[in-house]
């Protein structure tokens, strides 16, 4: 009987069971451990952010402070963080002050406002939206209440904030004035007996018109 040089057609050659289990089991297992393994992971990835960046972007919620063009390399670290503050503190003076006009005028809604000072306060720390009065205005502007003359004492009280403002650097040159002299005074009270009496005629008029 003569064999044939290569397989004939509609024959299967003849392979090594133990051969044919590994090729079995190596062309098998990878393919259907990726598949489950893709069917595990794929609800977790289109719960995940692709990026932390993106996420922020797209929340909502996430601070307003000033855009890119307006910041300088030369502004302190905690600039939005002071404006949401003097922001806030502006609100809630405006607050009191129309507090301040409506108990002479009208009662009724002053009692309102005052209510509606102590159920929504302006806090000093928290959420930007919070600290900054943003919150607080909202609410107050979608009820019933007499906008033009909130939003009128609301820019008042700005300008008497960036009037008083601008004389902070002559405080601070009156304050440091003061100490110089409360410290010199006391320096010469610290002095002996005997070195005052040493001190020339003219530096004791002097410390003594001082």
């Amino acid at each position: 009987m003569l064999r044939s040089a290569g397989p004939v057609a509609g024959l299967v050659p003849s392979v090594c069971p133990r051969c044919f289990h590994r090729m079995r089991k190596s062309n098998s297992a990878p393919k259907s451990k990726f598949a489950i393994t893709a069917e595990r992971k794929r609800p977790e990835d289109n719960n995940r952010a692709r990026s932390r960046k993106g996420k922020s972007v797209e929340n909502q919620k996430r601070r307003k402070g000033r855009p890119a063009w307006q910041r300088k390399p030369d502004d302190t670290p905690f600039r939005d963080g002071n404006r949401d503050r003097l922001v806030g503190l502006l609100t809630e003076r405006a607050a009191r002050t129309l507090c301040y006009y409506l108990s002479e005028t009208n009662l009724n809604v002053h009692h309102w406002l005052m209510t509606y000072m102590q159920k929504y306060p302006i806090p000093r720390s928290g959420a930007w939206d919070d600290v900054s009065g943003e919150t607080f205005l909202r609410k107050l502007l979608s009820m019933p209440t007499e906008h033009a003359k909130w939003t009128t004492i609301r820019s008042q009280v700005a300008l008497e904030f960036i009037e008083d403002l601008k004389e902070v650097s002559e405080e601070n040159s009156v304050l440091l004035r003061e100490s110089l002299v409360a410290s010199l005074s006391l320096s010469f009270d610290t002095l002996p007996v005997a070195e005052k009496d040493t001190l020339p005629v003219a530096d004791k008029d002097s410390s003594t018109s001082a």
